[in-house]
């Protein structure tokens, strides 16, 4: 139980729910942006597969997961950015 909480696994599945959210963000957004996001949380993903599905070491695992981490973010900033840019142009 505690490992379900505490455990790696809960960072993954967090991960994993942050990388719909934004997925999901970015499908509701215009083109021009849109392509490259999109290309960008693909290739997330195919890292959220391997963290998930293979049997890495600890350290690499950690690599990996923070790697994810800071493309996530990055991400999410760029949404923020297009909808900022967004706004400006329709004021």
């Amino acid at each position: 139980m505690l490992e379900l909480i505490f455990g790696f696994g809960y960072r993954v599945k967090k991960l994993r729910r942050r990388w719909d959210r934004l997925r999901e963000k970015t499908l509701g957004k215009k083109d021009p942006m849109r392509s490259q996001i999109l290309e960008r949380l693909d290739t997330i993903e195919n890292n959220l597969k391997t963290l998930e599905e293979t049997k890495l070491t600890r350290v690499v695992r950690a690599r990996m997961a923070k790697e994810i981490e800071i493309d996530l973010e990055e991400v999410a900033e760029l949404l923020k950015f297009d909808g900022s840019q967004a706004t400006e142009k329709e004021e």
